[in-house]
């Protein structure tokens, strides 16, 4: 995966700036709920973010060890489906 196919998770590397990926549509699932698919590097496992309630970011934790991942909903984004937590 590239760098661009990345998206930090919060609290794991402190001294980096959070990068966000810039989500733009997404995987739709059930009545039309956008998500985004991402690989837990942490946990080595697969689990999904939800919009947030304004529709700015992507938000969700890792299904194991919950660590909290984000990614920003923006102009210019990506047609990606599935990005990697590190």
């Amino acid at each position: 995966m590239s760098d661009q196919d990345r998206i930090d998770i919060d609290g794991l590397n402190p001294t980096q700036p959070k990068s966000g990926s810039h989500a733009k549509g997404g995987v739709h699932g059930p009545k039309d709920k956008k998500f985004l698919m991402v690989w837990f590097r942490c946990c080595h496992v697969y689990g999904r973010l939800s919009r947030n309630g304004l529709g700015t970011h992507y938000v969700g934790r890792c299904p194991r060890c919950g660590s909290r991942v984000s990614a920003r909903i923006g102009d210019g984004g990506t047609d990606r489906r599935i990005f990697e937590a590190r």
